[in-house]
């Protein structure tokens, strides 16, 4: 089985919308933004997952990560969020941010640790995506990228 990782482009935008609602997941200006996004592509080239990757110069900010495949392991999603990092890292990110409702193994395996909301560059404070995804159970997670996602494969 074997998985193709590439940037979305505007004929993605009605798969990746599908994804999203199938998932339970909005995205106000999706179609503003399907540039920022990468997509999984099956061997029948169907998208299988996707995820958002929102730049404020050297800071990103993680959103809508979709994984939505029978063949979906614990091992491709780590093998899909450290594509999508050294992605990150090559678009000059020094810095990833993500807000989730809980702490998930995966985000710490590969080096996010949880930080607290008046720590956040104001940049992606004033993200449309953090504004609408902040409240009093949510957690933010931050990692450094330094090459140290790669290495822990």
């Amino acid at each position: 089985m074997s998985i193709v990782v590439r940037k979305a482009n505007t004929k993605d935008l009605l798969p990746i919308q599908r994804l999203l609602a199938k998932a339970g997941l909005t995205e106000d200006g999706l179609d503003q933004h399907v540039a920022q996004f990468l997509v999984v592509e099956n061997e029948q080239e169907e998208i299988i997952g996707t995820v958002g990757m929102e730049q404020y110069d050297s800071y990103g900010l993680l959103r809508s990560l979709v994984l939505n495949s029978p063949i979906w392991t614990g091992q491709l999603s780590l093998e899909f969020l450290q594509v999508t990092l050294s992605y990150a890292e090559e678009q000059g990110i020094q810095t990833v941010y993500l807000c989730a409702k809980g702490t998930n193994p995966l985000f710490q395996q590969l080096g996010f640790k949880e930080v607290q909301a008046p720590s956040l560059p104001t940049e992606i404070q004033g993200s449309k995506h953090y504004q609408q995804n902040k409240g009093p159970d949510t957690r933010i997670w931050a990692c450094e990228l330094d090459n140290q996602h790669v290495n822990n494969s």
